[in-house]
């Protein structure tokens, strides 16, 4: 009778060895693949999170009468570094409000703080996974500054004049036509915005040249009605 051999005792070893070799780059691939996975939709998340926030302080500041960075945030600390920015506003019957972003590196949150004159500052919403917080004081003469964070090739040749306005009841505010440059940074999405208050006056005239000049318009005087 024939003898049918075998594997012998290396060959198996080697099949084996390949064979683990195998599955252990196929897991991974899976670990990278949901990785990956994982990392877009972080990305996502924190793009759809930076972008409710700059929508949420546009707009506030389209309420208020005036969008600052405070040279002592709420808190007391130094706010050189503008993790803090202020809104300031007043009611018909001239009551003030006032609120405050605060940015805390150490939680990678910021802080939604209402301010009392002379009181201790109310925290209240908090805004998680922000990587980065920076709020930069600007005026409106930098719109034309190439080398601005608030430059804007729209009004590269502008004529702009700087309209600062300190309010009564709460001198740090200042606003007038004051801007405020807003980066953030959460989960490698970079988002900026530009912020004015809403009375934010511009000074800017518009002037329309037409070529050829268009005809007059002469509109008839209406008669006046008949009494009977």
């Amino acid at each position: 009778m024939d003898r049918q051999s075998g594997f012998t005792l290396i060959e198996t070893l080697v099949g084996a060895a390949i064979g683990a070799v195998m599955i252990w780059g196929l897991l991974v691939l899976a670990d990278r693949m949901v990785a990956s996975a994982s990392a877009a939709a972080l990305r996502a998340n924190a793009g759809a999170n930076a972008a409710r926030l700059i929508e949420r302080l546009s707009s506030e500041a389209a309420s208020a009468w005036a969008v600052y960075v405070p040279a002592t945030d709420s808190l007391g600390k130094s706010n050189g570094d503008g993790h803090e920015l202020d809104f300031f506003s007043e009611d018909g019957a001239h009551r003030v409000y006032a609120w405050a972003y605060t940015f805390d590196a150490a939680t990678t949150s910021l802080t939604r703080y209402a301010l009392v004159a002379g009181g201790t500052p109310v925290a209240g919403d908090v805004i998680a996974h922000i990587d980065t917080f920076s709020a930069t004081p600007a005026s409106v003469t930098n719109l034309g500054t190439s080398s601005s964070a608030a430059y804007d090739p729209l009004f590269a040749s502008a004529n702009a004049v700087d309209v600062p306005y300190a309010f009564a009841a709460m001198p740090s505010a200042v606003g007038g036509n004051r801007l405020v440059v807003v980066a953030i940074i959460a989960s490698g999405v970079n988002r900026s915005v530009l912020l004015a208050s809403e009375d934010a006056p511009t000074t800017f005239t518009v002037v329309v040249n037409y070529t050829p000049s268009p005809a007059p318009v002469v509109t008839a005087t209406p008669a006046p009605p008949q009494m009977y």
